[in-house]
């Protein structure tokens, strides 16, 4: 089976450059015949792509240690659901794993009927399978995937514990998934420049790919940080690692791509923006794996020693020369943009969210890179702290947030004073009564912040959504509930796009909550003694010491008590792994609405007849609402998504 593999991935590779060459001479020569054959030559990529998965897959199941990738992150006793949490642990395994999904959107994108561009598929094709092509080389010359052991071993050692994790199942999925998203966007709106069909025309052809790409790639950074939050123990759910920002950054730039998207298919404006926002978005995909294969840094979930990084590296500067030529090359091909009357507008405020969004990149990017810079410079070795980031970023966040309330307060065009003095009045006055009577209470100067933050833009897509529905049910009759889905139904992406940002607002309001009232307690308890942390009382009552075949578990007991009075118990452990020769800890986590209360065993000798432990214990206020949000922010990106009953011929058509 691992030859068979090995032996489809070589063909793929080959099947690969063949589309490529073949695609691009249909697109030049306009032969039916090899774009016929290219579109053919990418199945059989998808399809070879698959097989060589498969065996991956059936060598971890049947713990085929004579693969250097088994043995080195997989064990006999590893579960078989982490199978794929083992392959994109390694190096090689995570860019065969990306590289396999985009050969099957690319596979999508051949299937699909594209009378409206049969122009600019062909062309798309043959980009697509170049970057194939790209990845196949990285997992066949470079790094050989399948390369095996000389003298098998009789067990492998096993995977990192703090990824056998359900998160660790899901995050790196979503990441990779909006990714090939993101290609797909890019190979397209490329192909468009390339044949001088640089207009409208892909509008329809990439909009639900860039919703799709957009929508998985948040939440997979929203499941990253649950998953820190309840796996590695330090109780925070995100700490600027250049890994996280390397997933965060490509989002971000892809959300104000989506804005510019919006902007194009309404009023025709930032087309411009739009281009060079999807060039700058792939770029920081392609930059993706060039952090995490070490190019910058290899923290905790990042790759040591890996060979990729010059090769990834030589990909960004050629395909960032190449389009910014490729675009200025067609710039003259641009229609005339319908520009607002005023900067001061929904148009103007749609291109001051995309400067803000660059704005951030760019604080983002600066605080990865600058410290590598002047290390190669010579300078000292320097660290910029989580403090930089917090303060330099988190306004910026803030004011994007609170921003999303005065987009919609202006009109198309331009907005007169008098009809934005009437939208604050109904949306902004609010918020600042709210925040008033928090600083009043005395509860917290951040939660007034809070309040007129995430107040104001809600207020406004609260009053949206109750002007729509009136209007709505005045036209059409019935109840409100009725005229309120009739109203989303009516333009699913105006309205997806305002769950989203209520989805917006609510993680918001959780990292607010958790950022700067949070309470923290650390303690070494023995048996019958207590702690306090706020207003809970936790009382340590055992501690069950379990041995396995991979693992000495400790499993403490302590009861939380409010107010003299008995409210929940919770189990955290503290497990020594013998294949790593080190512990690591299970945290439990008491969640309500208004707060989490985390608590993790930190240490614990494993000596028998010692049951003393030390614990931490942390009061994370409104964290739940950060899960929540991400929620909202999934359906309103299915809603947005969702395609009309009344499918349109023209720019919907083809590969939307």
């Amino acid at each position: 089976m691992v030859d068979t593999g090995h032996i489809a991935l070589i063909l793929c590779f080959i099947a690969a450059v063949y589309t490529a060459l073949a695609s691009a001479w249909g697109a030049r020569s306009g032969s039916h015949a090899f774009t016929a054959s290219a579109r053919n030559g990418l199945l059989v990529v998808a399809v070879l792509y698959t097989l060589a998965m498969a065996a991956m897959l059936y060598a971890f199941m049947s713990k085929d240690f004579s693969l250097r990738i088994v043995t080195e992150h997989a064990s006999r006793d590893l579960p078989a659901v982490y199978a794929f949490s083992a392959l994109y642990a390694d190096k090689a395994g995570s860019v065969l794993f990306w590289g396999w999904l985009l050969s099957l959107f690319a596979a999508v994108l051949a299937l699909q009927k594209y009378n409206s561009y049969k122009q600019i598929t062909p062309c798309a094709i043959s980009i697509l399978a170049v970057i194939l092509a790209f990845f196949l080389a990285l997992v066949t010359i470079v790094v050989n995937v399948f390369e095996e052991n000389p003298y098998p071993p009789v067990d492998g050692f096993g995977l990192n514990p703090l990824l056998q994790n359900v998160g660790m199942l899901i995050h790196p999925p979503l990441l990779y998934l909006g990714f090939a998203g993101f290609t797909v966007v890019f190979a397209f709106v490329m192909a468009a420049l390339i044949v001088r069909r640089p207009g409208m025309e892909w509008i329809g052809g990439i909009r639900r790919w860039t919703l799709f790409a957009w929508c998985v790639l948040g939440i997979g950074n929203l499941v990253g940080m649950w998953w820190s939050y309840i796996e590695l123990g330090w109780g925070g759910y995100w700490a600027w690692d250049p890994v996280e920002n390397a997933g965060l950054m490509p989002w971000l730039l892809g959300t104000a791509f989506l804005h510019s998207v919006a902007m194009l298919r309404k009023r025709h404006y930032l087309h411009t923006w739009g281009l060079a926002l999807i060039i700058v978005t792939f770029i920081f995909v392609l930059l993706s794996p060039f952090i995490t294969h070490g190019g910058i840094e290899s923290p905790l979930h990042g790759f040591y020693a890996s060979n990729y990084p010059p090769y990834i590296l030589g990909a960004i500067v050629v395909t960032l020369v190449g389009s910014v030529v490729l675009l200025y090359a067609r710039h003259r091909d641009f229609g005339k943009e319908d520009k607002p009357l005023s900067p001061i507008s929904r148009e103007g405020a749609f291109l001051l969210t995309n400067v803000i969004f660059l704005v951030l990149v760019f604080l983002i990017i600066t605080g990865v890179i600058l410290p590598r810079i002047v290390e190669g410079l010579g300078g000292s070795e320097i660290a910029l702290e989580r403090d930089y980031f917090d303060w330099s970023c988190g306004p910026v966040m803030l004011f994007l947030v609170f921003f999303m309330g005065v987009c919609s307060t202006l009109r198309w065009r331009k907005a007169s004073l008098k009809s934005i003095g009437w939208n604050l009045l109904y949306t902004l006055f609010p918020a600042v009564i709210i925040a008033i009577a928090v600083l009043i209470s005395g509860i917290g100067n951040w939660y007034a912040l809070a309040a007129l933050v995430c107040g104001f833009p809600l207020f406004t897509i609260m009053r949206e959504w109750l002007l729509g529905t009136r209007a709505r049910r005045r036209a059409t009759g019935g109840y409100y509930a009725g005229a309120f889905l009739r109203l989303i139904g009516s333009n699913r992406p105006r309205y997806g796009g305002f769950i989203v940002h209520i989805g917006i607002i609510l993680i918001t309001l959780g990292v607010i909550g958790s950022s700067f009232y949070g309470l923290e307690g650390m303690e070494t308890l023995d048996i019958g003694e207590e702690m306090t942390v706020g207003k809970y009382e936790l009382s340590y009552d055992a501690l069950d010491m379990r041995e396995g075949s991979s693992k000495v578990s400790a499993v403490a007991s302590l009861s939380i008590s409010r107010d003299g009075k008995l409210i929940d118990t919770v189990r955290p452990e503290y497990n020594y792994w013998f294949s790593w020769m080190e512990p690591f800890a299970e945290v439990a986590v008491r969640t309500t609405p208004a707060e989490d209360l985390f608590v993790s065993l930190s240490w614990t000798s494993f000596e028998p007849g010692d049951e003393s432990a030390t614990f931490r214990v942390l009061v994370n206020p409104l964290i739940v609402w950060m899960w929540v949000g991400g929620g909202f922010l999934l359906l309103g990106g299915l809603v947005a998504f969702w395609p009309d009953r009344k499918r349109q011929s023209g720019s919907e058509a083809g590969v939307t």
